[in-house]
């Protein structure tokens, strides 16, 4: 549970049906990089679901993800799914594109693997939206990443094969995105935050 000076107008601004994000992002963006994550983390699926939803139209794009001056970042992550929720996701320019993968350990690393994938603006059946693409098959990768893997063999298939992330902005540190796999809705969500 994040300090109380850091809840926010949370409990107001889910359950309204008219309300905004702006509250909330106000909050977010005032808040230290550890309250923001202690927030983050306390998220659930019904609250992720709605912050997808009031997030439509905030769109940004794959240097988002970088440093400052353009280098490597690492976003911790929180997932909607039953199990393994805390994770991250690293990112870095790699050639013109900006890369990454699942930074992941124990029995998670080695069921799904590193999951690279590349960021980029859609332009498809999701519009305009930058999404994560894991059927971008990629033919290197940053030095610093781990080797490239296939997404689309083995158990690697049964977490990221076929998948897409539509990400949005909740605030200039923290995103939400909703997962499709071939193009359907999983009902899966996840939200990054940026690191100090």
């Amino acid at each position: 549970r994040p300090p109380r000076s850091t809840l926010f107008p949370y409990t107001t601004l889910f359950r309204s049906v008219d309300c905004t994000l702006a509250d909330l992002e106000t909050a977010l963006d005032a808040a230290s990089p550890a309250e923001r994550l202690a927030w983050m983390r306390t998220l659930k699926k019904s609250t992720m679901t709605r912050l997808y939803e009031l997030a439509e139209g905030r769109d940004v794009t794959p240097e988002f993800f970088l440093t400052p001056e353009g280098g490597e970042c690492t976003w911790a992550g929180r997932n909607s799914l039953p199990a393994f929720n805390d994770f991250a996701k690293a990112f870095a320019d790699h050639e013109g594109r900006i890369q990454g993968y699942n930074v992941n350990s124990g029995i998670a690393a080695w069921f799904g693997g590193p999951g690279h994938y590349l960021t980029r603006i859609c332009g498809e059946e999701h519009g305009q939206q930058l999404i994560f693409d894991y059927l971008w098959q990629a033919d290197s990768a940053p030095s610093s990443f781990p080797p490239l893997a296939s997404n689309d063999s083995g158990t690697h298939k049964l977490v990221y094969g076929g998948m897409k992330d539509v990400v949005r902005r909740l605030s200039k540190d923290l995103i939400i995105s909703k997962a499709y796999r071939n193009g359907k809705a999983e009902g899966a969500f996840f939200s990054l935050c940026r690191p100090e």
